[in-house]
């Protein structure tokens, strides 16, 4: 393999740092490198391991689940954290699950979680217990960790697959990508007792020394997540500096039962960590809840910057949300899957009203280019924002929001072909001012053409001292000569344009 150096000052900015230089040192999809053998541990204590290693030679994706567990985090991350074993450590155990117990006629109890020795005893005694007393619990994870992997995993015996899915999200892979997951077939993804939903979100930095801040932290998350510069920025109107970041998400969710009749919901979801810099934009989507009356207190707060974790916590800890809901009932399955599903629905319409948003402001741009483009725009630089949504908003489409991306799809590739056109008419008018100088040289050059030539016959004279009434024919010879060949030029240059003209008058009819 060929490796080629990168400096610091030359990493593309979208480029991960420990992918540089050599991003294949721990092998590709078809051969392993030797250095596997340094994160292999002994599974004999880690029994949802030695599962996942049983089975990644028929499913070959969750190589990279296994891979994942030994190493802490994203296997291509084995060179940074070798070196330090303290954040390694600190990546295998992390843990930050909140458990919500439901019961008929009871209040939601919550359980916090931020030790995987805690988490353990806590399922362990729900296994004892065979499920205990509730009617259905709910795990709500953010990140993911080994410990937490094994914990859940092993009680419950989840579909490995279902981990595998949110470690990282590539929208494409290369040839050799370790991490490269074909896409299932519907068949078998109709059998499965969980799902995933992907979604994007948008946070807004004030300058980029915090969205590079921000970037840098994406690094320490275990799952593999990147903050992308939308590229948009408006001169006009935004705050110079100022970024808005789009950040691809994944979200699983898994539906189990438990107890010796199963008559225990147990459901599990894996959320994204959320960055602490920057603010969500508009500072997040809206409360879907009705506001209280003036003799209600707001029994429901929720802070406006609250990390999706604690929203979906929130969210289902609260539900159901209406008052017509509100009954001794059964604990509805619902429960499980839709507070994540209303929340992402709400971070959807965010991305819509944005993306619809950006769009409009080039719509203006072409409207009243002698406005903006003194700003210090130019149409090239509306053709750039515009490849962002070209090139994004068919990934989203993946994420099955199908109708209003459609819209802005259409509405997209309409921009494109009106600045494609644009910038042609400009081109065009370029084109037509260059010919405009260029006849204003021909007609110069004409004049010059036949005084040019009588002073070259005249010039065949050896004494010009006895030429003085030779200059008086050679003026009464040249004027009227290029006044001719004015006359003659313009004849031909009518006779030239005439057939066209009415040629063009013939096919307006």
């Amino acid at each position: 393999m060929t490796t080629i150096n990168v400096t610091q000052d030359e990493r593309p900015k979208k480029t991960l740092p420990y992918t540089l230089n050599d991003p294949y040192y721990i092998g590709d999809c078809y051969q392993p490198s030797e250095v596997v053998r340094e994160w292999e541990i002994d599974s004999t204590t880690m029994p949802y391991l030695a599962h996942i290693k049983s089975l990644r030679s028929s499913w070959k994706p969750l190589r990279q689940l296994a891979d994942f567990m030994e190493v802490g985090t994203e296997p291509v991350r084995w060179r940074d954290v070798k070196n330090t074993p303290g954040e390694r450590e600190e990546r295998i155990t992390r843990t930050n699950v909140t458990c919500l117990e439901f019961s008929v006629g009871k209040r939601t109890s919550k359980s916090r979680f931020e030790n995987s020795r805690d988490l353990k005893n806590y399922v362990d005694g729900l296994v004892r217990a065979n499920g205990g007393q509730g009617a259905a619990r709910i795990f709500v994870v953010e990140d993911l960790s080994r410990d937490v992997v094994e914990i859940l995993g092993s009680a419950f015996d989840v579909d490995p697959l279902f981990f595998r899915e949110q470690i990282d999200d590539y929208t494409w892979y290369n040839t050799r990508d370790a991490s490269a997951m074909a896409s299932n077939l519907m068949v078998g993804m109709n059998h499965r007792s969980w799902f995933r939903v992907r979604n994007a979100r948008l946070r807004y930095f004030e300058s980029k020394d915090a969205f590079e801040k921000s970037r840098h932290e994406t690094r320490t998350f275990n799952v593999s997540r990147r903050h992308d510069n939308d590229e948009n920025h408006w001169n006009y109107k935004d705050k110079p500096g100022s970024i808005v970041s789009m950040t691809r998400t994944r979200t699983a969710i898994w539906v189990g039962k438990m107890g010796a009749n199963d008559e225990v919901m147990v459901g599990i979801v894996l959320v994204d960590p959320t960055v602490e810099g920057g603010k969500p934009l508009w500072y997040g989507h809206v409360n879907w809840l009705l506001p209280p009356g003036m003799e209600i207190a707001n029994t429901n707060p929720i802070a406006s910057d609250a990390t999706l974790f604690q929203e979906i916590i929130h969210w289902t800890e609260t539900y159901p949300w209406f008052e017509s809901a509100k009954r001794d009932t059964p604990i509805d399955t619902r429960i499980i899957a839709k507070p994540t599903l209303f929340t992402i629905c709400a971070e959807w319409l965010v991305v819509c009203d944005y993306v619809k948003a950006r769009l409009s402001q080039i719509e203006w741009e072409l409207e009243k280019p002698s406005l903006f483009r003194s700003q210090g725009d130019h149409i090239d630089t509306s053709l750039k924002r515009l490849h962002t949504w070209r090139r994004v908003i068919p990934v989203f489409r993946e994420m099955r929001v199908q109708r209003a991306l459609d819209e802005l799809q259409s509405r997209v590739d309409r921009l494109s072909s009106v600045v494609t056109a644009e910038i042609s008419i400009e081109d065009a008018r370029r084109g037509l001012e260059e010919n405009h100088n260029l006849a204003r040289l021909t007609w110069l050059a004409t004049i010059f053409i036949p005084l040019s030539y009588v002073s070259g016959l005249f010039s065949m004279a050896e004494d010009i001292s006895t030429m003085r009434e030779t200059f008086g024919w050679y003026f009464a010879a040249a004027l009227p000569l290029t006044v001719i060949a004015m006359v003659v030029a313009s004849g031909v240059g009518q006779s030239w344009w005439k057939p066209k003209s009415s040629l063009a008058g013939q096919n307006g009819q």
